[in-house]
Parts: structure tokens; sequence; C-alpha cells
């Protein structure tokens, strides 16, 4: 009777000790992962030239997961953000990466904010099998599938077209006389290519292509070789608020009555800061949501918003923080669907898991699959109000192809 107890007792604590071990295994292998917290690193310019338009995405991914924490978390854990800034510079991004991967230990990331950053980390996010949310909406980011790496976005190349198409099929010009302007960038050289493409679908060539760079001050050289060539269409490619604001500014202070069509980045409101009236005849094609948009989704994140910054409902902010609002938001559902013991591996499968979900108005509907990162495939054309400091849409959700 007494080897029996004592057999049943040893049974018991080697089967403790094996469960305990199982457990601290797991807990071990789950980068990120504590009982009662998850870590999302963001790589993001804070200070450097394109702070104006991620510090307010930043923002947008903070606020989102300060409310979700205070509504008690996701599965039973609260959301660690770890910032770090990589100033929109290759090395600093890679300093970021290794930061928060080999430190901090995170589940998964966000950013970094430039494309060439991004195609630079791609082979690391790889082999440490970071979860990856793009910020640059580039092909080569989701082209082909990555595993770990996903765009809340429409690609440049996509848009794109939605915006030359807009401006030759809806506007109808008379004698098109066409430049592009482009930074000397990864972004921009990317952006370029399919917007020559889409021209040359309509017969159309530019005339000039002018290069201005982020932080750009001064666009008169190029302002003045457009007007001697005659130029009434623009198209922007691969553009940041910032210096298409520079641009409308010099193209009213030289005269040049020419309509200037924008991408994604530049469809932000941070453009109509800085031109105010010279943005009148100023489109911009976006796959997100204004701040003013009376859509369900788009109420909620002002009314979130507003309760931790409250008296900032002006100057509008921009469809840069309906980004990171969007990113937040599909970051939010795929931990959802991971359950409780969620790791890197669990977290791609759920977010492939997402289909046809509908943003309330943040976006168009969301889907991911196993063979397909790049969630979205619908954008919208705005026009500029500049007395409003509003963007008016003029289309619907187009469909991109």
């Amino acid at each position: 009777m007494k080897m029996r107890v004592e057999n049943f007792l040893l049974f018991f604590l080697v089967t403790t000790f094996l469960i305990c071990i199982n457990s601290f295994s797991f807990g071990a292998s789950a980068r990120g992962v504590t009982n009662d917290t998850l870590k999302i690193g963001i790589i993001l310019d804070q200070t450097g030239p394109a702070a104006n338009v991620s510090v307010p995405l930043t923002n947008a991914i903070k606020r989102y997961f300060r409310y979700i924490n205070e509504q008690g978390g996701i599965n039973g854990r609260k959301i660690k953000i770890i910032v770090e800034d990589d100033r929109y510079s290759i090395p600093m991004a890679i300093g970021a990466f290794k930061k928060l991967l080999f430190r901090d230990k995170i589940l998964a990331m966000v950013g970094p904010t430039s494309s060439g950053s991004t195609i630079t980390l791609l082979r690391h996010i790889k082999k440490e099998k970071i979860p990856t949310m793009a910020i640059p909406p580039n092909e080569k980011t989701v082209l082909p599938l990555k595993r770990y790496v996903f765009g809340v976005f429409e690609v440049y190349p996509n848009t794109i077209k939605t915006i030359i198409d807009y401006m030759i099929q809806d506007l109808k010009p008379k004698n098109p006389r066409v430049a592009i302007v482009y930074p000397d960038n990864e972004t921009g050289k990317l952006d370029l290519v399919p917007a020559i493409a889409r021209l040359k679908h309509y017969k159309l060539k530019p005339l000039t292509k002018e290069v201005l760079n982020p932080g750009a001050i001064d666009a008169a050289p190029q302002v003045m070789v457009m007007r001697r060539s005659k130029i009434n269409n623009i198209v922007l490619c691969g553009f940041l608020p910032q210096p298409a604001g520079v641009l409308l500014r010099e193209l009213k202070k030289f005269n040049v009555p020419a309509s200037v069509f924008g991408n994604t980045a530049a469809s932000s409101e941070e453009v109509m800061h800085m031109a105010k009236k010279a943005a009148k005849k100023y489109y911009a094609v976006s796959p997100f949501a204004s701040w003013y948009d009376n859509e369900e989704g788009v109420e909620f994140m002002r009314k979130v918003t507003l309760k931790y910054a409250p008296g900032t409902e002006k100057p509008y902010r921009g469809k840069l923080y309906t980004f990171g609002w969007a990113i937040a938001t599909v970051l939010k559902e795929g931990i959802s669907r991971s359950g409780k013991k969620i790791d890197g591996e669990r977290l791609v499968t759920s977010v492939e898991s997402i289909k046809d979900f509908d943003m309330k108005g943040i976006s168009g509907l969301i889907n991911f699959s196993s063979t397909n990162h790049k969630g979205m495939n619908s954008a919208k054309v705005y026009k500029a109000e500049p007395e409003s400091g509003k963007f008016i849409p003029v289309t619907g959700w187009k469909v991109t192809k």
C-alpha cells in the first residue's frame, strides 16, 4: 500500500514537472509574450524629414491600443508599444530593428518608414520570423509574397493608375501637357514607372520629369522648367505631404495654373495646412478615409482620439493618421484571433484568416490569405477644398487593379 502511494506521488510529481517544463518552453519560445503583456515595436520617423507623416501615424496606433488596454486588453493581455525613431534613415532603421528584436524581444513590428529601409530589412524580418505591418505602399514590400510582411494599404502602382485615370477620364483635359515630379529615392523611382506606363496607355508622354526631394524648401527651379514647357497637369510620384505643399505654393507664386495629382502619402491634409489657397486645383488618391468623414469607424476614431487629446479637432488630422488607425485595427483583429497561446507564427496565420473585414468606413474591405498579404484593393479620389481645409471625395471606393 505504501509503495502504491509512493508510486502515485512520484507519477504526480513527474507529470507536474513535465507540464511546467512545457509551459516554460512555450513561454520562452513566444517572443514578446508574457502572462499579461504583448510587446509591439514601432520603427517610424519621429524627428526627421518624414516626421510630419509618421508622428501622426504613430500617435494613432498608440491611442488605439491605449483605448484597447483600458477595455481590458486582448485575451487578457495588455499591449505595450515601444517606439523607435529611424529619422527616415536606413542605418537608424537597422539599429532600431536590432534593439527591438534582441533587447526588447517584441512579438510584432510596425514600420520602418521608408521603402529603402523596409527593403533592406526584408531578409532580417524573414530570418527572425517577426510579423511586420509595412508602411511604404510599394509592391516590393508585399509582392512576391513575404510570409511575415503584411500591407494594410493598396500599392502605389495601383493607386497611381487610379488618379491618372481620373485625370484623363473624368476631368477630360483639353490638350493635356503633363509633367511628373518625384523624389530621387526608392519610393519615387518605383512610383515613376507605373505613372509613365499609365500615361502611355493614354498616348501621353511626360514633357518633363522633375526631382523634388523630402525636406525641400524651394521648388522654383522645377516650377520654372514646367512653366516654360506650358505644363497644365502635374503628377506627383512617391511624394510626402511636405514637398507637395512646397510645390503647390511655388506654382501659385509663379502663376502656373496647372492641376496637380498626388498619390497616397500626398493625400494627407498636411498638404493643405502648408499650401492653403495654393491647393485649389489639387487632387489626390487614398485608400483611407478623412478624419472628418461621417462613417461609423471614423466617428469612433475621432471619439477615442479626442478623449486622449481634447481640444485638438482642428487643424484636421490627415489621412496618415487614419492609416495608423487602420493598421492598429487589423493588428488587434489578428491578435484577437490568435487566442491565448499567441506567438509570431499564430499571429501570421490569424492575420491571413482575415477576409471581407468591415473597417466601418475607415477604408474599404480588408482581405488577406496565405497567398496574399496586400490587404486592400480600393481607393477614393479626393479634391482639396482650401476654404474648409478638407479633402472632398469626388469618387466612391474604386476598385484598384
